[in-house]
């Protein structure tokens, strides 16, 4: 075999080593995309997953004010005192209550507008707040028992036309005390002397 033919030869499988190593590369670069592209999917995922995660998230908290469509009422006792709570703060559209009288008596609560009596009261004394309360939409709340000594059950019975009527009813005659805190009216009471 002559120079010519070995160089020929030399030069032949130096182009076809090259070849070989060029089309091994070649054909490995279409996978090294591949996990390019992959990294770039699993993101993407990730961005829809946490845009969804933050639209759901914000729905929830859309779908669940805080607020009611009634006003509120609530009893405790603190030591040998009861207090009462009508809490209008949660409803949408109030802005504000304010106290115009109150009186202890023996007459049942009714139903403002209608007249008719309040059923589920219980009680033999009942108590009556008249208030004035910005309530656009006038709503109402039915009566609440208490397992308490001496409030026993309370109802907002009348709200209209910017007053309403809050009624607590009682085991007995109280000594008691009205206060509005924002749009809430707190009555605390004691069977003796508050002491206040």
């Amino acid at each position: 075999m002559s120079l010519r033919s070995k160089l020929i030869l030399a030069a032949g499988t130096m182009a076809m080593s090259a070849l070989a190593v060029t089309g091994c590369s070649a054909g490995a670069q279409p996978a090294s995309p591949a996990p390019a592209t992959a990294p770039q999917q699993v993101q993407s995922v990730q961005s829809e997953t946490s845009s969804s995660a933050e639209t759901s998230s914000s729905e929830s908290s859309f779908q669940a004010p805080v607020s009611t469509d009634k006003p509120g009422m609530r009893a405790g006792v603190h030591g040998n005192e009861e207090r009462v709570v009508f809490d209008f703060s949660g409803l949408s559209g109030v802005d504000g209550v304010k106290v115009m009288n109150h009186e202890l008596n023996e007459t049942s609560p009714v139903w403002g507008g209608s007249g008719e009596p309040v059923e589920g009261m219980t009680g033999t004394k009942f108590l009556h707040i008249y208030v004035e309360v910005a309530d656009p939409e006038r709503r109402t709340a039915e009566p609440a028992t208490f397992g308490q000594p001496l409030a026993k059950s309370a109802v907002v019975n009348d709200n209209s036309h910017g007053t309403g009527e809050l009624t607590i009813g009682l085991s007995e005659g109280v000594d008691y005390e009205v206060l509005v805190e924002g749009e809430k009216v707190i009555v605390n009471m004691s069977a003796g002397p508050l002491g206040r």
